[in-house]
């Protein structure tokens, strides 16, 4: 089974004994395809579009970045408001991943074996990540020998190089990442998150959902609310109002509810027969515009900003929920989005290094950076980015082999068997 399903959602156990829940394949699509169309915003217009709390009306005027006027106009901005706030997709990534780990135990007969448990996590983010860095190494020298004029040193120092081979465990060392890839904030993310997991599916099994999921959101708002008064730093991919937010790092509390929401989700799922397919594509869709749109409304505000993210998770979680019930998994687009699906963690890991390393410096180097070069290509680097994400999500699986296969041929582990007979 691929990273995805470990870190993202889907509906097969690690045995791979449970059915696949297609809806969630397709989330994870829509999911990955607007965090990456969003950097490509950020990286075309060089710039960001967060939201400032100044109110709604100064924020959708920031938002407009196309001044044509009518029809035309009208709908280039549409598209501008649904991707330049594409980061809060990575909210649904965990989510889902909350859904699968929960739902997946819960439906193992038995006590759970945590150690395998967290290795076997651990070990699939891992793979991906390192074989991510290799690539993105091997962009940078790409990028030095096709556009010398825009070289640089493809490592910063022995400290940096070494720094990235122990980077999972480097929790708080964000800043440092924001030379390389900046995406990388999600991994200790995910870990810290794996690290907690246990705990949290103790507290869920003994008082179950409603009180469990009320608990992590007081927790989560009660951080949100001091962080966003109080302090001075900010956890990448949270919006605070900070004035010297220079210091960025990684934390799982600001974003304990998306989790904690998944895996409530989960619980339900089981016990409530399946209400994921029983609820209604046309109130999936009505839950998720009224709590994006709030989620929005709350970002312009200091206050709201408690809120925002995790209104704007569950939005987001229920609007795709009911574009997949429209698509349908089964269908030819769903069968393909399934595919992207498969490898959104690779895509979310290496597709800034197309981006940055090869797409925009050959864009640069040619003279075409114009409006109508921004819509014709967006296509081409989506197109490339799923590509080089699925040949990463190979390489991980033929890794993830050959390390078994190795195990197994280890002299130690035949001997042990040896005796066994």
């Amino acid at each position: 089974m691929s990273q995805l399903h470990e870190i993202s959602g889907g509906g097969k156990t690690i045995d791979g004994k449970i059915k696949r829940i297609g809806a969630l394949d397709l989330i994870r699509a829509f999911a990955i395809i607007h965090i990456v169309i969003y950097h490509w915003y950020i990286e075309w217009y060089n710039g960001s579009f967060l939201i400032v709390p100044e109110g709604i009306g100064p924020n959708i005027e920031r938002l407009q970045l196309f001044k044509d006027g009518g029809i035309i106009g009208l709908v280039k901005n549409l598209f501008s408001f649904i991707f330049a706030y594409g980061f809060t997709s990575v909210n649904l990534f965990l989510v889902l991943s909350g859904f699968v780990l929960t739902y997946g135990l819960l439906k193992r007969p038995g006590t759970v074996k945590w150690f395998a448990f967290m290795i076997k996590r651990i070990k699939r983010v891992f793979i991906p990540f390192y074989i991510s860095v290799l690539i993105g190494i091997g962009f940078l020298y790409l990028r030095n020998f096709v556009f010398p004029a825009m070289a640089a040193a493809p490592l910063y120092g022995w400290l940096d190089g070494l720094k990235m081979l122990f980077f999972p465990f480097a929790f708080y060392d964000i800043q440092f990442l924001q030379k390389f890839n900046g995406d990388y904030w999600f991994v200790p993310l995910i870990l810290q998150l794996y690290l907690v997991f246990p705990v949290l599916y103790w507290f869920l099994k003994k008082v179950g959902p409603v009180k469990f999921l009320v608990t992590v959101f007081l927790l989560t708002v009660s951080y949100r609310f001091v962080a966003a008064y109080y302090l001075d730093t900010v956890p990448m991919g949270v919006i605070y109002p900070s004035s010297n937010s220079y210091y960025l790092f990684s934390f799982f509390l600001p974003r304990l509810f998306e989790f904690g929401f998944g895996m409530a989700l989960a619980y339900w799922q089981l016990r409530s027969r399946d209400f994921l397919e029983n609820a209604t594509c046309r109130l999936c869709l009505l839950m998720g515009l009224l709590f994006s749109f709030s989620g929005f409304a709350l970002n312009s505000y200091r206050w709201g900003w408690i809120f925002s993210d995790l209104t704007v998770a569950v939005g987001l979680f229920f609007f795709f929920l009911g574009i997949a019930k429209i698509i349908g998994a089964a269908s030819r687009t769903g069968k393909v989005l399934c595919k992207v699906s498969d490898a959104s963690y690779e895509i979310f890991l290496l597709h800034h290094y197309f981006l940055n390393y090869f797409l925009m410096p050959l864009i640069l180097t040619i003279g075409i950076k114009n409006e109508t070069a921004f819509w014709l290509t967006m296509p081409v680097y989506l197109v490339a980015v799923i590509l080089i994400g699925e040949g990463g999500r190979r390489l991980s699986k033929m890794t993830e082999l050959a390390l078994v296969r190795l195990k197994e041929a280890w002299p130690g582990k035949k001997k042990s068997r040896l005796q066994g007979v």
